[in-house]
């Protein structure tokens, strides 16, 4: 920039990238490259590419939209505006202003979420196109394994299953699971040594957890199993509760039945 084209844009890529790397070469159905991606190999176009780092924010068009009566127009372009009223303020924004670029704002509204994103702890919902017709309780399987393989979620399942992504702190471990554990010591047991003396009653192969400081980690699908046995053995005891209650109130209907009058 300002004298290149997109020719010469592209050319420069593949003077730097073509042949240095598995993951990039050349298009082959016209100006552009391709680059492999873990899920698949993605084609990219370049005609126009330069155009759009040639499009220039004016501060008096911001401000201007920034003002708007509609909230949500307003919104997008508030931190545009810098809402400063000084005049000798105005002319120098204005200046700065018709140099800035949308992509140089993109830039840095990305910058501003990905520093956010970093500073909580996010959950995302994926949506899955189930067909392309748009009608419901029709299922395109190839369709959507392909969106789960290329949004990550295949390869995140595999990355959770060859670590040790469910973890319960000590207390709460030995405070849901000390239930499905028979002869359980007596007395005060230190968080550490009572979660260890539990997984041993509990017969679990040693490689789907690990012992750590404070808490007890284990591999994808261990939890949901331990859940069943404790809902299954609840279920059990209430049951045999519910068994002796009702034999309890037969025996006293009876007993209150047979009493002379």
């Amino acid at each position: 920039m300002p004298k290149a084209t997109d020719k010469s844009f592209t050319e420069k890529l593949h003077s730097l990238w073509d042949r240095k790397t598995p993951k990039y070469r050349p298009s082959r159905l016209g100006q552009g490259f391709m680059l492999t991606h873990y899920a698949a190999e993605v084609e990219y176009s370049t005609e126009g590419w330069l155009e759009k780092n040639k499009d220039p924010l004016n501060d008096n068009i911001t401000r201007l939209l920034a003002a708007s009566a509609d909230k949500h127009v307003a919104a997008l372009f508030t931190d545009c505006a810098d809402g400063d009223d000084d005049p000798g303020a105005t002319r120098s924004r204005v200046k700065k202003g018709l140099f800035r670029t949308v992509a140089q704002r993109h830039k840095e509204q990305l910058s501003s979420l990905m520093a956010q994103l970093h500073s909580t702890h996010p959950h995302f919902v994926r949506c899955i196109i189930p067909n392309h017709k748009k009608r419901p309780k029709q299922l395109s399987a190839p369709l959507v394994l392909d969106q789960l393989r290329c949004n990550g979620v295949l390869e995140g399942i595999r990355i959770a299953r060859t670590g040790f992504p469910n973890r319960l702190p000590f207390s709460e471990f030995r405070q849901r699971y000390e239930v499905l554990c028979r002869n359980m010591p007596k007395g005060y047991l230190e968080g550490q040594a009572a979660a260890r003396i539990m997984l041993e009653k509990l017969d679990l192969d040693k490689s789907l957890f690990r012992v750590g400081l404070t808490k007890v980690f284990f591999r994808a699908g261990v939890l949901a199993e331990l859940e069943e046995q404790r809902d299954a053995l609840i279920r059990d005891i209430m049951s045999r509760f519910q068994s002796v209650a009702r034999g309890f109130t037969q025996r006293r209907n009876r007993q209150q039945t047979t009493v002379p009058s």
